[in-house]
């Protein structure tokens, strides 16, 4: 296995430890600010070292199918699977609805699905700019979630700081869905025009 594929399956491993954190913080209704915190370096890093198997892969020629398929697929496991835990806690579920992670989560499956069919036809369907921003807004949304129970658990007191760590974190949620939406329309448009193209072929 090769270095690329070693850091994707490395992130892979990165996002269950994150996972088993989320767990252990909603089984015990917070666990004080320490837990949040470390949750939050976590999830950086593993969506920080996102591009450092694509950057090695494409410089050291060291592209797989492996690597493609399981690269995106882990970004989809790390920020669905988190979305799912978050909306199901006892800390966080008021923060973040559970329809709009339904709303997210039947995104990506839908445009998985549309680039799965299109690219077994040989036509390339790769993520345009507005996928990728809406990668970076909900990666965004779960540390700002995990900054709201870090303040929330280490500063009771100062109930402003925690209102406004509330109100941050519901307007980064608002710009990811409408993001995670546009970027999902633009997907379906780009299918049906190529498929509607195949029919004039």
């Amino acid at each position: 296995m090769n270095l690329p594929n070693r850091i994707t399956v490395g992130r892979f491993v990165a996002s269950l430890v994150f996972f088993l954190l989320l767990i252990i913080m909603d089984a015990q209704d917070g666990t004080g600010w320490l837990f949040p915190l470390i949750a939050m370096i976590l999830f950086i890093l593993v969506v920080s070292t996102d591009a450092l198997d694509g950057y090695y892969a494409r410089k050291y020629n060291l592209t797989t199918d492996f690597g493609r398929i399981a690269d995106p697929m882990v970004d989809k496991i790390m920020v669905c699977g988190t979305f799912i835990l978050l909306t199901a806690s006892t800390w966080a579920g008021h923060l973040l609805p559970a329809w709009v992670v339904v709303l997210i989560v039947a995104r990506e499956f839908m445009v998985s699905g549309l680039r799965g069919y299109i690219e077994s036809k040989g036509v390339e369907f790769g993520a345009n700019r507005a996928g990728k921003s809406k990668m970076v807004s909900q990666s965004v949304v779960i540390p700002s979630i995990l900054l709201y129970q870090i303040v929330r658990e280490a500063y009771p007191l100062e109930e402003w700081a925690a209102t406004i760590a509330f109100y941050l974190s519901r307007v980064i949620i608002a710009l990811a869905l409408v993001l995670t939406l546009y970027s999902g329309f633009l997907y379906v448009t780009k299918a049906a025009q190529i498929l509607r193209a195949e029919k004039e072929d």
